[in-house]
């Protein structure tokens, strides 16, 4: 996405001689949302001109220099990098070694009775909002049959999506990571169609933002 909105900006800024080049260790780009999305977006980024270096990590940034691995150097004026992720390390809760809390596909905290826990600060690999609703789902429903409700709580099992702004249409991405299926398209897979992705939380967001058009979930 980033990659995509400075070349963007780039082109209407008339830079039309700077290049723009997306460093990452994965073999594909979103690879996670599956090959029909990866490919699209391998198509989208060689379109606008952006360069790629795929199964590529960056190491350190000097004097100009991206030190990547495996073994190289690349040219390069400035670096954009993603942050390096850490657990809250809460204490008197169960955490790994980078400080995120292990669950169970219900949200319940490693051997604990009554501790549940959401979102960026568990063990799960992929930090997205919308996922962090999927999980708070599944632990809701957990805690309400632990107090008593009649229902069986259903299990956490993660559907990304994902708005990728691109500077131009922006594209909406659908998987599921277990079917290996994907979609992805110029026009709304949910709604409302906002980055924040959540049975609750979206419909709430929304209200709040004035969209008082209110479409059934097309997940």
């Amino acid at each position: 996405e980033l990659a995509l909105l400075t070349r963007s900006y780039l082109v209407d800024e008339g830079a039309v001689d700077v290049s723009v080049a997306l460093v990452t260790p994965e073999d594909t780009p979103l690879g996670i949302f599956g090959p029909s999305a990866s490919d699209a977006i391998s198509e989208l980024l060689e379109a606008r001109g952006v360069e790629l270096s795929l199964s590529t990590t960056p190491l350190a940034f000097s004097d100009g220099k991206l030190s990547v691995a495996p073994a190289g150097v690349l040219g390069t004026d400035r670096v954009v990098a993603l942050p390096r992720l850490e657990g809250p390390r809460l204490a008197g809760v169960l955490h790994d070694a980078s400080g995120f809390i292990p669950t169970d596909e219900h949200g319940q905290v490693g051997d604990e009775i009554d501790v549940w826990a959401a979102g960026d600060a568990t063990t799960f690999p992929l930090k997205q909002g919308g996922v962090a609703t999927q999980q708070a789902d599944a632990a809701a429903e957990a805690i309400a049959a632990r107090a008593g409700a009649d229902l069986e709580p259903r299990p956490f099992r993660p559907v990304l999506r994902g708005l990728l702004l691109t500077g131009m249409a922006p594209r909406f991405l659908r998987a599921e990571p277990r079917s290996r299926g994907s979609v992805i398209d110029t026009e709304p897979l949910w709604w409302p169609p906002a980055k924040i992705v959540g049975r609750h939380l979206a419909p709430f967001l929304a209200e709040r933002l004035g969209l008082a058009q209110v479409l059934p979930d097309a997940a």
